[in-house]
């Protein structure tokens, strides 16, 4: 699902993707979202690399991925790949609003009892993620982890965290009930993948992550 709009005479791209039951040769990506502003990707896919390359392998992981992530568990927590499910986003919008949402936690049978998430944009310079999921008992974790990537430049600023980019700067707000995380992560080729991690214990609840877009 994709929605193009304009804000200060900027583009404003989302995408949110889905799945096809048994599609190969995918990522661990059902449920994740792009976010491209003013010619620059504030919120991005990691793509891949030469297949020869450890890399390749890693950039599937969700762990990788714009997705809400179970966490605590000695094994690394993993979506369904090849993922047997059809996961197809629903959502409407025109040039001011957009609103989706997609049942992502059919891609992981292992992990979610339930695991929705809902993008709610009433203009472009707002974006609302919601999550509301429910973990299964017995899968050894403990804590769930919003992750959003970015090349881009980010600093916390309080309750907040700034991605700064050449002509505008994303403002991604801590949810209520989670902690915030910075982390470096390698790329190939030697580049670096910032990453925002908002980290809430439990096993079941709603994460409402606001970010605001800014010229």
């Amino acid at each position: 699902l994709a929605s193009p709009r304009m804000l200060h005479g900027e583009a404003v791209k989302i995408v949110l993707l889905g799945n096809r039951s048994g599609a190969g040769h995918t990522h661990e990506d059902k449920g994740s979202f792009i976010l491209e502003y003013a010619g620059q990707t504030f919120a991005m896919d990691p793509g891949t690399c030469d297949y020869s390359r450890p890399f390749s392998m890693l950039y599937k992981h969700c762990q990788r991925h714009n997705v809400l992530v179970p966490a605590g568990s000695r094994v690394r927590p993993a979506a369904e790949n090849p993922c047997m499910q059809t996961i197809s986003p629903d959502g409407e919008g025109d040039a001011q609003r957009l609103r989706a949402s997609i049942e992502a936690g059919k891609a992981y049978p292992d992990y979610y009892e339930s695991w929705t998430r809902e993008l709610q944009s009433d203009s472009p310079e707002e974006l609302v993620i919601t999550d509301c999921y429910r973990l299964k008992e017995g899968c050894g974790c403990g804590r769930v982890e919003f992750l959003w990537n970015t090349v881009l430049p980010v600093r916390q600023e309080g309750d907040a965290v700034l991605i700064e980019g050449e002509r505008a700067a994303v403002r991604v707000e801590v949810p209520e009930g989670c902690r915030c995380e910075l982390r470096r992560l390698e790329l190939f080729g030697g580049g670096i993948q910032n990453q925002i991690a908002f980290v809430r214990e439990g096993t079941a609840g709603q994460i409402r992550t606001r970010a605001v877009l800014q010229a």
